[in-house]
C-alpha cells in the first residue's frame, strides 16, 4: 500500500522495511506518508508526502504532532533530522524542528545533504528540539 502511494504521489521516496514508516489513513486509503531513515547515531525523516486531494488541511501537521506524542517516541529514539524544501521551513518549526547550518548535522548526514543541494533541490537542515524550543 505505501509503495503504490509514494509510486503515485512522489516517485523519489522509496518504503524500505528497514527504516520505520508511518502513514495517516483514512477507509483504508493513506493520506499522509512518512519515513524515518535510520542511520547508526541518527535517523532522518524523509518522503514525507500528503496525497494532492489533501493537502493544506492540516494532515501533515497532525502526523507530525502524533509521532511527536507518540509512547515509543519515534522522534527521541534517536536523534531526529529533516532536510526541509525551503518553502516547507515555517511547516517543520511549526512540528518543533529548528533550523541548523550544515556543518552542525552529523557526518553521516552531510555528505548526503551536500548531493542533495548540489542537484539543485534548494533544502534547509533541520533538528528535532521538541517542544521547549518554540
Amino acid at each position: 500500500m505505501v509503495k503504490r502511494f509514494y509510486q503515485a504521489h512522489y516517485p523519489a521516496g522509496k518504503a524500505n522495511k528497514a527504516d520505520p514508516i508511518w502513514v495517516l489513513e483514512d477507509n483504508k486509503q493513506i493520506r499522509v506518508c512518512l519515513r524515518l531513515k535510520q542511520f547508526q547515531h541518527c535517523q532522518l525523516l524523509t518522503a514525507m508526502v500528503t496525497h494532492p486531494d489533501f493537502r493544506n488541511l492540516g494532515l501533515g501537521q497532525a502526523l507530525l504532532n502524533a509521532l511527536h506524542h507518540d509512547e515509543s517516541q519515534p522522534f527521541s529514539a534517536k536523534q531526529c533530522y529533516c532536510f526541509a524544501f525551503e518553502h516547507l521551513e515555517n511547516f517543520y518549526q511549526n512540528s518543533h524542528f529548528s533550523r541548523i547550518s550544515e556543518e552542525c548535522l552529523p557526518e553521516e548526514l552531510k555528505q548526503r545533504f551536500r548531493a542533495y543541494t548540489q542537484s539543485g533541490k534548494r533544502l534547509v537542515p533541520m533538528i528535532f528540539l521538541g517542544e521547549s524550543t518554540t
